[in-house]
């Protein structure tokens, strides 16, 4: 691939709107995702509401990375050729990718090249992939979002399987080679619902194979004609450069196009419009079974336990929802529904989006005590005799034939008794591993009495009695107390032996003021190791 600049950010002043070009841009190399680009995906850009649509005024390219074979074999295909009268192809060349070298990475390079080109231009980016088929009319409407003054246009992405699909589409007629595929979305989503990857049979919620790490969400309103689905993964189908002023690439050095790429260059919500509905845009590409196949097992926990199991499931998709791989724009925008359908959308729908959005909005709060304890018996069932048993009763008796009050007292015991012994438990472990080697007894037994106020506090933070404040191993804590008044012995020391640099920095207070009058840290790591270093030069 040739050379690309390594800085991360890039500044540029915003180019106007008017009549800017789109960027076409797609990464691949080898064969076969060679016959993917021209059969698949450059047939169906060329079906008459697509690039054919698109005003000739923009002066459109298509940003090709792939290697030069590849290139070279391109230029004898029809369909290129007929490419080419309609948008001007550049190429970026690249080296064939070595056996070592990760897929994905290789694929982000490229990205990185043709995305600071597109900056650098001001132009609209549209992110394709080589086996990508658009329905007839997405460019068309691609453009007319971005009259509308759009800046980032996201399509959910799920995978759909190639060995069944493809066939179909050969079948009913639509892939004749040579020419145009040209499909209306909703044949399109026909044939597609019909042909999901197992991957994606995994999102199903009612399914009882459920995935534990649900990248999607959906419901059918008809099986193979209709689903509601929400999502964490999207394309970022039309990327508008001309908006940015400064570009954010470093999400391509260690990830991929589809990590936090948009939440970098594009950070709120508004300036990012969801495709909500098939019929506006609908887009399929494909994976093989043959490459990446998942098992459909059944799991009890999803399945056999009633409201407790929509519980767990919601608890599954709470965890991924929060964890750190999702940025705050994913999690934004996680609640919005998209349908996916061949027929019309009717009344029939309410009921079902209904509870969808009843169960989204369930997802993106916080456990109630109770969903807490549910959870918790679940996921001990397979090792505590006294969780299974509970969870049997609320289950096979079913929940809502439980009174309250029965209920009410499995959490009193829980809370009281079965969540205070796992948590001592386990920290106690860690404790004792920690100073295993390193300090007596003795010593371990006069930093539990040194530090007695902040861990009081933490025990009480995980019992539920104040809000957790998100402490962090990382930012001290049970190995390192900070300054606080939660840690009054340390921070007495501490304030002692560096009363000179705290004297001469005493600006400081007004800031540890503000925060909550000692129960945030009052200087930060940085700002303590240099007073250590300052205390040290002094003596010496």
């Amino acid at each position: 691939m040739t050379p690309v600049s390594t800085l991360a950010v890039v500044e540029r002043s915003s180019q106007p709107a008017y009549l800017r070009p789109f960027y076409f841009t797609v990464v691949f190399w080898g064969a076969e995702h060679r016959g993917y680009f021209t059969n698949l995906l450059v047939s169906s850009l060329l079906s008459p509401g697509n690039i054919p649509s698109l005003k000739k005024e923009r002066r459109n390219k298509f940003l090709i990375v792939t290697t030069l074979y590849d290139w070279e074999a391109l230029q004898d295909h029809p369909l290129f050729q007929l490419l080419c009268r309609y948008v001007e192809p550049i190429f970026f060349e690249m080296p064939f990718p070595q056996k070592h070298d990760l897929k994905m990475l290789v694929m982000s390079k490229g990205h990185k090249q043709v995305s600071m080109k597109a900056f650098e231009d001001g132009a609209y980016g549209v992110y394709v992939t080589p086996d990508l088929i658009l329905s007839d009319g997405s460019v068309a409407a691609m453009e007319h979002l971005v009259e509308q003054g759009k800046k980032v246009v996201l399509c959910v992405a799920i995978r759909f399987c190639q060995e069944t699909m493809l066939p179909a589409l050969e079948q009913d007629g639509f892939l004749k080679a040579g020419q145009p595929l040209s499909i209306s979305s909703r044949a399109l989503m026909s044939l597609a619902l019909r042909n999901l990857h197992s991957e994606t049979l995994r999102y199903e919620f009612d399914a009882p194979y459920f995935a534990d790490s649900p990248i999607s969400v959906y419901w059918w309103q008809t099986s193979g004609r209709g689903m509601i689905i929400h999502s964490f993964s999207w394309a970022p189908l039309v990327v508008d450069y001309g908006a940015l002023k400064s570009h954010d690439t470093s999400t391509f050095e260690e990830w991929t196009l589809d990590g936090d790429y948009i939440f970098r260059n594009f950070p709120e919500p508004n300036d990012v419009y969801v495709v909500n509905d098939s019929d506006e845009i609908a887009l399929v590409s494909f994976t093989k079974e043959s490459e990446l196949h998942f098992d459909l097992v059944p799991d009890p926990k999803k399945a056999n336990y009633g409201v407790l199991t929509e519980t767990y499931k919601i608890g599954l998709v709470r965890t991924l929802l929060s964890s750190d791989v999702m940025d705050p724009l994913k999690r934004r925008i996680f609640p919005q529904k998209v349908l996916l359908h061949s027929d019309h959308i009717t009344l029939a729908w309410d009921e079902m989006i209904s509870r969808s959005a009843r169960i989204i909005k369930d997802a993106c709060r916080s456990p109630t005590k109770e969903e807490q304890f549910d959870l918790d018996i679940i996921c001990q069932s397979d090792n505590g005799a006294l969780a299974r048993s509970i969870l049997e009763r609320l289950a096979f008796k079913g929940k809502e034939n439980v009174s309250r009050v029965e209920i009410r007292k499995f959490i009193l015991v829980w809370i009281m008794f079965i969540r205070p012994k796992r948590f001592l438990a386990k920290q106690i472990f860690a404790l004792e591993r920690f100073f295993r080697g390193e300090t007596s007894w003795s010593a371990t037994l006069f930093w539990f009495w040194r530090y007695r106020r902040f861990l009081w506090w933490r025990l009480k933070e995980k019992l539920g009695i104040v809000e957790e404040r998100g402490y962090r191993w990382q930012d001290g804590g049970w190995a390192e107390p900070d300054l606080s008044l939660m840690c009054p012995l340390f921070s007495i020391n501490w304030l002692w032996t560096h009363r000179a640099w705290v004297w001469k920095n005493r600006y400081l207070w007004g800031s540890w003021l503000k925060h909550n009058y000692g129960f945030a840290p009052i200087l930060s790591k940085k700002k303590r190791h240099q007073a250590d270093e300052n205390s040290t030069k002094k003596v010496v």
